[in-house]
């Protein structure tokens, strides 16, 4: 399991979650990002409202809601910040 770099700390997860947000879960794109790697439950907080999918070819979907385009590069950085290789990022539609 990757590690986080050590700049990076894990009180503060990827998608910034407020009220109108995270009440809002129907709202946004549906989204499926592969990745190189696998991350364990404890990094959940992280990524708030992605399921992770961990796949047998060490590959790992995140898959869910991402309510914009801001929110998303939030994600892609955090993966990037815990060296995970991005394969692919897929819109699944609203």
């Amino acid at each position: 399991m990757p590690t986080p770099n050590e700049n990076t700390t894990t009180s503060r997860p990827a998608v910034e979650q407020n009220e109108n947000a995270h009440d809002s879960c129907l709202e946004g794109t549906w989204y499926e990002i592969r990745v190189k790697g696998h991350l364990g439950r404890e990094w959940a907080d992280w990524f708030a409202g992605l399921e992770f999918k961990p796949c047998e070819d060490g590959q790992m979907l995140l898959c869910g809601r991402i309510v914009d385009q801001a929110a998303l590069i939030g994600v892609l950085i955090q993966l990037n910040r815990l060296n995970l290789a991005l394969l692919s990022v897929r819109s699944l539609g609203e």
